[in-house]
């Protein structure tokens, strides 16, 4: 598959809201439920946009022949905040690439996520150790997970 990443711009907010929402079903219990609305007002369109260009977020987009195909975004050169991949590029090597890229410009020796229990796997297969069991807030289910450079 060939992509492209990018730094991501305030104009691709929508789309990657979209790609964000689209994945709802793998990371909330519930996404209608009440409990799910803190999360879900943090990936409308504005709120991504003011995030990719907030000063202590890096943020890239993948882009395919379709369009974006997948986003990243690290938090203080450190938490990997989202790294969501559109379910049609599931398997193509898209996670990986954002997330090599996002490290690679990162002077950071170390990382933190919050994987869906749907993507510890993945995360697993990218070298992160998970540091606690399941944890749940604002409908989210996760675990806290750890890379370290040279591990």
């Amino acid at each position: 598959m060939d992509i492209e990443i990018r730094q991501a711009e305030e104009s691709d907010a929508d789309c990657v809201s979209r790609l964000i929402l689209d994945m709802a079903k793998f990371f909330l219990s519930d996404p209608s439920a009440e409990e799910s609305q803190p999360f879900l007002t943090t990936v409308t369109p504005q709120a991504v946009a003011e995030r990719i260009s907030a000063l202590n977020f890096r943020c890239y987009v993948a882009e395919d022949a379709v369009g974006i195909c997948g986003f990243a975004a690290l938090r203080d050169d450190s938490h990997l905040y989202h790294l969501f991949v559109s379910s049609r590029s599931h398997g193509q090597g898209v996670a990986r690439a954002l997330w090599q890229h996002a490290k690679a410009r990162s002077c950071s020796s170390s990382f933190t996520v919050n994987s869906s229990l749907f993507a510890v796997p993945v995360y697993e297969r990218l070298g992160f150790v998970a540091t606690a069991t399941p944890q749940s807030k604002d409908g989210l289910a996760f675990v806290p997970m750890v890379y370290a450079r040279g591990s």
